[in-house]
C-alpha cells in the first residue's frame, strides 16, 4: 500500500528589501491621498469664492422677471393691434411641460412647476390689461375631461378671481355628448368657446378674431 503524505507549504520569508518597498509604496500613497484632500480644499475655496450672493440672485431674478414682462406685454400689444380677440391655449404639453393624459391623479399644487413660464407672463399679462373681459379673451382648450383641475390650476398660479374668466373647454361628459363630429381636432371647442362669448357675455368674436 501506498503511503499518502500531506504536504503543507513552508512559511514564506519576507526580505528586508521587500519590507522597505512596501512602506515606500504605502508612503508614496499617503502623499498622494494628502495632495488630493489639499486639491479638493482649494477647489471648494474657489467655488465658495464664486458662489453669486443672495443680492446679486434677487436682483438677476428680477432683471429676468422685468424683462420676460415686457416681452409678454409688447407680444400682448400687438395681438390687440392686429384686433385679435380671442386666445385659446392648449393644455397638455403647451401651458404645461407634460402630458397629464387626462387623468392626473397627483396633487394641483404639484403641477405649477410644469406650467411653462411662457405661458404664465403672457397670461398674467393678459389678465392685467384692461382689454381683458371687454376686447381680449381667453381660453383653456383641452381633451382632457379634468376641467376642474385645470380651473383650480389657474387660480393658484395666478392668485386673481380674474381666472374665473377663463373659459375652459374640456372634453367632460356633457360637453362629449353634445360634440358635433363633423369638427376636426379642437375647432369645436373654440366654437362653444365663441358661441359661450356671444351668448352670456354678450360678446362677438367673428372667424378671423
Amino acid at each position: 500500500m501506498s503511503r499518502l503524505t500531506k504536504t503543507t507549504s513552508s512559511n514564506k520569508t519576507t526580505s528586508p528589501a521587500t519590507i522597505t518597498n512596501k512602506r515606500s509604496q504605502s508612503s508614496s500613497s499617503l502623499i498622494s491621498l494628502m495632495r488630493l484632500k489639499n486639491q479638493s480644499r482649494r477647489s471648494n475655496a474657489n467655488l465658495s469664492d464664486k458662489t453669486t450672493s443672495p443680492l446679486s440672485t434677487y436682483i438677476s431674478a428680477s432683471k429676468y422677471n422685468s424683462e420676460q414682462r415686457a416681452k409678454a406685454r409688447d407680444i400682448v400689444s400687438g395681438i390687440q393691434r392686429k384686433n385679435i380677440k380671442l386666445i385659446a391655449i392648449d393644455f397638455d404639453n403647451t401651458f404645461l411641460s407634460i402630458h397629464t393624459s387626462g387623468y392626473y391623479q397627483g396633487t394641483v399644487d404639484s403641477l405649477l412647476e410644469h406650467i411653462r413660464s411662457t405661458f404664465h407672463y403672457f397670461i398674467q399679462e393678459i389678465l392685467d390689461s384692461s382689454a381683458f373681459g371687454q376686447t381680449l379673451h381667453v381660453c383653456i382648450v383641452s381633451f382632457s375631461s379634468q376641467e376642474q383641475l385645470i380651473r383650480k390650476l389657474l387660480q393658484l398660479a395666478f392668485k386673481t378671481s380674474k381666472t374665473d374668466r377663463i373659459i375652459i373647454r374640456c372634453n367632460t361628459p356633457d360637453f362629449v355628448a353634445h360634440m358635433n363630429e363633423d369638427f376636426l381636432g379642437k375647432e369645436y371647442h373654440l366654437s362653444s368657446v365663441v358661441t359661450e362669448l356671444s351668448t352670456r357675455r354678450n360678446k362677438t368674436i367673428k372667424p378671423n378674431e
